[in-house]
């Protein structure tokens, strides 16, 4: 359709009356009574795009045949798997998310993140029954996952982002992640059991002619391991990132509503934390009981037959939810900027400078963005080793702390953070009722006229009040962690035995000589180190939320995917300086530089919510507060 029939129509679409007389070939209905007003007619859809009207009436995002151009027309795929279901058997529930849809949402989320945690903690357990008397082998297949992650994160939001068909993205992960996971079982297999007749450490340090056969074999099956893990890293990725940065904002509910966006975003990130902590223990237990083998015959096994089940979940939800099937809006402006001019075609150094040309423009829209800096301050804190990991647990361990303590302390753990998704819906729904609140995306919000409002009983602005809980919990949530991480460095450095008292603050020495006693000293290190979880998982979520809903929707993806390409990157150097400062003694300095990237994470954040609130601190409340003290003293 041409441009100023486009606009005509749309001119019609938004008339009070709806009339759509003059575009009799346009419209089309499904079983479910919704409108379809599309601009192609015949068999030609080349420029075809769509707006969906349901029984009230009310619009479906459009799409404009200028965004079409340069979007893949290729859901053949999805086509064939719906053939089998006619458009009578395709029920379609317009009004926002309902209950069976919210649950083949988590039906489907609970198994993929349960593979994906299983296989992660299982990964490490098969890797150290093939090499038991090495580190060399858990070093290599951490440092490629994690440069692989640092290469490749921002492709696949890329490719999440710029695919038109969401049901056909997030399938295509599920399918990547479990054909990985199984062809790795299949080489674990072979594996897992270390090799006979040679000397410790000889597998990574011998000369290529003294190389027994088998050694050759197995390493050749644990490289193929490596590339496969790559894979199964990227396709988590990938449907972590369709999942939450594509799925669950297109499907959710208006603001307010049982499924709204902050509702979903806790349930979803309750399964991942009850999976993380969980999936280890039960792969634990059966490695314990039958043997590594078995192991990893469970874990195949456990990808096999959930694949299955959870594509049946995820086509429930996309044939039901009609902003999930509408195809995605593609913007036109992404081959433009992969567009590199003077280069000669058909050579390798034009696929290499434009692959680095899109890398290198995927970080340009991070930078780009509003939230970046909150993003950012996320990022930071994957610097710090105050975390039940494997740094912190060795550490603990050198310095005399049973295994079986730090267990009951890291499930302790892992429970103050399943709460933080109980917390945050309730927080941010509290502490977005304030008013005259500053700035709303950087404009300034309403004052007197929304106090007004109030009076009125009339409901103020939904979005403007959950950005502001967010943003407010937010700067709660990584406060609470910054200061609850205090006793935590100071029981650190109480544990240093090669600390002179006298060379420490007299404060400082003070505050450890009255925590030197081993149970004291465990309880302080642990207690506050869990309840510190708790400010971690709610800072992490309300900005998980204020990135998907302030981030372009064409790049909510790319950008999530540079993210996760800075928190390697941060992750890498906190291994790295671990590496450096290797000795007990020494990890007193690698949890101050934690600390200190809490901090920074703290002031970035703190100085972004100031810039988009006008404040941080409500002065004027505290002087009223202070004088309503004062008159109450005064009677």
């Amino acid at each position: 359709m041409r441009r100023e029939n486009w606009t005509d129509l749309q001119r019609h679409l938004h008339s009070p009356s709806k009339s759509y007389e003059g575009y009799p070939h346009l419209i089309t209905t499904n079983a479910a009574g919704d409108c379809f007003i599309q601009c192609g007619t015949g068999n030609d859809s080349s420029n075809c795009s769509s707006i969906a009207l349901n029984v009230s009436g009310s619009e479906m995002p459009v799409e404009e045949p200028e965004l079409e151009a340069g979007m893949a027309h290729d859901s053949d795929g999805v086509d064939m798997e719906n053939s089998s279901m006619s458009e009578t058997e395709q029920v379609i529930e317009p009004n926002g998310m309902s209950r069976s849809q919210a649950f083949n949402l988590y039906t489907s989320h609970l198994l993929s993140t349960w593979n994906i945690r299983q296989y992660e903690f299982a990964a490490i357990i098969f890797t150290a029954a093939a090499y038991p008397d090495t580190l060399t082998a858990a070093a290599i297949r951490g440092v490629v996952r994690t440069l692989a992650s640092i290469c490749f994160s921002s492709m696949v939001g890329r490719w999440v982002d710029q695919n038109p068909n969401r049901l056909k993205t997030l399938l295509s992960t599920i399918s990547a992640n479990r054909l990985a996971v199984i062809g790795a079982s299949i080489l674990w297999f072979f594996v897992v059991e270390p090799l006979n007749g040679i000397p410790p450490g000889a597998m990574f340090r011998p000369s290529l002619g003294e190389l027994p056969s088998r050694l050759v074999m197995k390493g050749a099956m644990f490289g193929l391991i490596l590339l496969l893990g790559i894979l199964q890293n990227l396709s988590a990725s990938g449907n972590m990132l369709s999942m939450e940065r594509d799925w669950i904002v297109t499907a959710a509910s208006e603001d307010g509503q049982p499924y709204d966006l902050t509702h979903l975003n806790a349930v979803m990130r309750r399964i991942d934390l009850i999976c993380k902590l969980v999936a280890p223990i039960l792969i634990s237990i059966i490695v314990s009981a039958m043997g590594t083998r078995i192991g990893v015959l469970a874990v195949g096994a456990t990808s096999m037959m959930s694949w299955g089940i959870e594509i049946f979940c995820a086509k429930k939800v996309w044939t039901r939810n009609p902003k999930l099937n509408a195809r995605k809006l593609v913007s036109g402006r992404v081959e433009h900027e992969n567009v590199i001019p003077n280069i000669p075609s058909r050579t390798k150094w034009r696929q290499v400078s434009r692959a680095l040309h899109r890398y290198g423009q995927d970080f340009k829209n991070y930078f780009s963005s509003q939230v970046w800096p909150a993003s950012l301050a996320l990022t930071m804190l994957h610097l710090s080793a105050l975390s039940y990991e494997a740094t912190f647990i060795t550490f603990l361990l050198s310095v005399g702390f049973s295994l079986d303590l730090i267990t009951v302390a890291r499930a302790a753990g892992s429970i103050v953070e399943i709460s933080s998704t109980i917390v945050t819906p309730f927080g941010v729904q509290y502490l977005g009722k304030a008013r005259n609140h500053g700035h709303l995306h950087g404009e300034v919000r309403a004052g007197e006229e929304s106090e007004t409002a109030l009076l009125r009983n009339e409901s103020p602005d939904l979005k403007g009040r959950t950005e502001t809980g967010l943003e407010r919990l937010g700067l709660w949530g990584i406060s609470w962690q910054l200061l609850n991480l205090v006793p935590v460095i100071l029981a650190v450095w109480s544990l240093s035995s090669s600390i002179p008292e006298a060379s420490l603050p007299h404060l400082v020495s003070r505050l450890l000589s009255t925590i030197t006693s081993q149970p004291l000293l465990a309880f302080v290190l642990f207690f506050f180190l869990s309840i510190s979880r708790l400010g971690l998982w709610v800072y992490d979520l309300t900005t998980q939320q204020l990135t998907q809903t302030m981030t372009s929707s064409a790049r909510r993806s790319s950008f999530t995917g540079v993210e996760n390409s800075f928190i390697s990157s941060f992750e890498l150097v906190q291994h790295l300086v671990a590496i450096i400062l290797n000795r007990p003694e020494q990890f007193k300095w690698i949890a101050l530089m934690g600390w200190t990237a809490v901090a920074l994470s703290t002031v970035i954040y703190a100085s972004w919510v100031w810039r988009m609130r006008g404040h941080l601190v409500h002065w004027e409340r505290l002087g009223k507060s202070c004088e309503c003290i004062k008159i109450r003293l005064d009677r």
